[in-house]
């Protein structure tokens, strides 16, 4: 063998070698329908060569990415699937490995939907370039929770604690305040009907919900009163992207809770209609009754009185949308009807008879909004909304014997009490990638009306109308500066000029800084101001000499992501500081009776910590969490923060071509430490003890993907009810321990989604 035939050959040999790998690398680049890169998306590819295994890839922050796969098996025929969260996943067969590049366009879930976030922001955007530190509970995590009500969705989030009262329902706070001083909306619209300073979580059915965006810290530019310690936006489905679907769903768990709902959409031309509606039924529960429950009838003994009363909720919503080439018109209208059953213990001496309180709530809500585009980037936005909210009070004469009932004849029994919030808001805003400065200016009017015998003099109201603007200038591509300002007259308190300064700073391709500072302003409400809601558990009055609250807020938050051939990484660290002067809580005045208070200089501290790794296959998160809160009756302490802690995990596995995921949420609550005055009148301390709590969940998936069943346990380490120290809050009579879960309980879901394919 002479050395030019060698050389020949090894040069042959080097260039098929080099051929082979250059189809070994199919190349893949993933774009919206803008044109715009899609970063991160995930891509899983499986051989149509028999016995030959798949695999999963991330793209990276360009939306490029390569499918490791030799030329035989390009040659048989490749099946990608490329997706991620907010675009309808798209499907492909690649045949003939010839190493040509493949682009992926990318349409999102629903027509005219805005897949990313939008609350804070001038227009959509992903999380990751969003100036405000958001996070997104979407709708795929929602499903894994098994999650019903907001309160469900919530449970497991950082810097959130939920509190619960069997009549008043799901409570919260985020950063050691409030849920008075949390904003709450559906579609960027404010819910109203707060009891006890807060709204009912378990009023708020996710059905229908496409994401739930979660911002910690103050927006009160953009939305005002309310909105210190962070706000909570509910974003609807507004279309199925086919010309119909239909989404039918039953869950149920063992203690006698049975929940059904069904949506349905329809899309034409440019128009799309979603109606949903449902009926939530809990038969009620009791730990001296654990098991399956009983719902044949029985004996109307003592056993008729339970710890978690008996619910029944109706709802419904309807969304109409028109989507043009300039113009976006829209409507949307809600309705719901809740009834909570309190069943009195038999009266003695002869136990024939029982008083039953019940408690019904309607909400009404409608809105009309508009949209319309200019050129640059600028548009502007419209909205007008209008809700309503009732509840009534009533005491009823149970007759045990013939089991008929009537009306108590007392006036000082019964109770109905009505409240209206008229909204009124409009932006103009540019957000363009390209440009320098964006901006975005708008006005943001409010009137709140109460009615009823306990409000006041049976009609008041209190009106905030606000302007307010912000602008974002970015000096350097990697740099935004973002300051803001918005005035408000308020009809009954001097509200200040409230200023707001974001930073966001990607200090390279993994790293983003966030840093901001806000002031906060929250009027007091009419239902603090005028409501006097009194019951058998509850006597709460108001209080017509408050001041407003005033507050500043400092946050920073570190995140870094990194995107790996099979998955993504992302970790964050953020700390946050509140100052609140004339912070307004309860407080006992006489024996059993309480009324709201300004207690003076009121901060809380803290900060939180968490990882996360995706792949496709396996979900997994962690994370920890330290507040500290401190007020000015903390002077008698020796220790003037009350600290407490928590630490949450979730794993999430995913068998995506068996059609089967599997998850567990953990979450340990340390125990919460507060004030409480003493019978000597010396000021002492009260503390709801620590607990964990930890779900899990089994989904299938069948029927190409048209059928879901879900079942597993919720509750698995049996919390029921929190030793208390002290008795506090607005109950009367002493308890040695607060109510907090049903206890262990299994459920089941079936899930029926149907869609019409585009033709």
């Amino acid at each position: 063998m002479n050395m030019p035939f060698l050389i020949r050959s090894l040069v042959v040999l080097l260039a098929s070698a080099l051929a082979v790998v250059a189809q070994a690398q199919l190349s893949v680049s993933v774009d919206d329908a803008q044109g715009k890169p899609v970063p991160y998306a995930h891509v899983t590819w499986q051989p149509l060569k028999p016995g030959a295994a798949g695999g999963l890839f991330v793209v990276d922050a360009e939306g490029k990415g390569a499918v490791p796969i030799d030329a035989e098996i390009a040659r048989a025929g490749v099946i990608l699937r490329v997706s991620f969260v907010g675009f309808r996943t798209l499907t492909d067969t690649v045949q003939g490995g010839d190493g040509v590049g493949i682009r992926f366009t990318l349409l999102p879930e629903a027509y005219g939907l805005q897949e990313f976030v939008v609350t804070g922001q001038y227009g959509p955007a992903s999380p990751e370039k969003a100036v405000h530190r958001v996070r997104v509970i979407d709708a795929v995590q929602i499903q894994r929770m098994a999650a019903n009500n907001l309160g469900d969705a919530l449970r497991n989030e950082l810097n959130i604690r939920l509190s619960q009262d069997n009549v008043l329902g799901t409570s919260m706070a985020m950063q050691g305040l409030g849920g008075q001083n949390v904003k709450l909306l559906v579609d960027g619209v404010p819910v109203i009907g707060r009891q006890d300073g807060n709204i009912d979580l378990a009023q708020i059915d996710l059905t229908g919900i496409e994401r739930v965006e979660v911002v910690e810290g103050p927006l009160s530019v953009n939305y005002g009163t309310n909105a210190l310690a962070g706000t909570i936006n509910l974003i609807t489905k507004k279309g199925g992207g086919r010309p119909a679907t239909l989404k039918a769903s039953a869950y149920a768990e063992h203690i006698g809770r049975l929940n059904t709902t069904v949506t349905g959409t329809r899309h034409w031309g440019s128009n799309d209609v979603v109606l949903t509606a449902g009926r939530n039924f809990f038969a009620g529960w009791d730990p001296r009754h654990p098991g399956f429950v009983d719902l044949t009838p029985s004996l109307a003994d003592t056993n008729r009185f339970q710890q978690w009363k008996p619910r029944e909720q109706f709802f419904g919503r309807l969304s109409y949308r028109r989507v043009g080439e300039r113009w976006d018109l829209g409507y949307k209208g809600e309705a719901m009807h809740d009834v909570i059953t309190n069943r009195g213990m038999p009266r003695a001496p002869y136990f024939e008879s029982a008083f039953d309180e019940r408690y019904t709530t309607i909400r009404l809500d409608n809105s009309v909004s508009a949209e319309r585009r200019f050129g640059a980037g600028r548009k502007a936005n419209a909205m007008v909304a209008h809700n309503r909210y009732t509840r009534y009070s009533n005491l009823w004469y149970r007759d045990l014997t013939t089991l008929g009932e009537q009306l108590v004849d007392a006036a000082s029994e019964q109770d109905t009490s009505g409240f209206t919030l008229t909204n009124v808001r409009a932006t103009f805003a540019q957000a363009k990638d390209s440009a320098r400065v964006n901006f975005e200016a708008g006005i943001d009017l409010n009137l709140e009306t109460g009615t009823g015998h306990r409000v006041g003099e049976g009609e008041e109201e209190i009106g905030d109308y606000a302007a307010f603007a912000s602008l974002e200038y970015a000096p350097h591509r990697a740099l935004t500066l973002r300051p803001g300002l918005r005035y408000a007259y308020n009809t009954r308190y001097g509200a200040p000029l409230i200023p707001s300064l974001n930073v966001r700073w990607q200090l390279n391709k993994g790293f983003t800084l966030r840093a901001s500072y806000a002031n906060g302003f929250r009027a007091p409400s009419l239902k603090e101001l005028y409501l006097f809601f009194v019951d058998v558990n509850h006597d709460i009055v108001g209080n017509t000499d408050l001041d407003a609250e005033r507050s500043h807020n400092l946050s920073g938050a570190l995140a870094y992501r990194h995107a790996k051939d099979k998955g993504v990484y992302t970790s964050e660290v953020s700390v946050f500081y509140n100052v609140v002067d004339d912070l307004i809580s309860l407080a006992q005045i006489t024996g059993t009776r309480y009324s709201y208070v300004n207690i003076g200089e009121y901060r809380t501290a803290g900060g939180s910590m968490g990882a996360g790794w995706d792949n496709g296959h396996w979900v997994i998160s962690c994370g920890a969490a330290l507040t500290g809160r401190y007020d000015e009756l903390a002077a008698a302490s020796n220790s003037p923060y009350l600290f407490s802690s928590e630490v949450r995990a979730s794993i999430t596995k995913q068998w995506l071509r068996k059609g089967w995921s599997g998850s567990i949420f953990w979450k340990w609550q340390d125990r919460l430490a507060n004030y409480a005055l003493l019978e000597d009148g010396a000021l002492g301390r009260s503390f709801i003890g620590a607990f964990h709590m930890a779900d899990a969940t089994l989904t299938k998936r069948m029927w190409g993907g048209r059928v879901a069943l879900t079942g597993g346990c919720k509750n698995l380490f049996d919390v029921k009810s929190l030793n208390a120290s002290l008795s506090g809050g607005a109950h009367s009579g002493g308890s040695s321990s607060v109510p907090m879960s049903t206890g262990r309980l299994a459920f089941f879901r079936i899930e029926l989604d149907l869609k019409r394919d585009t033709k």
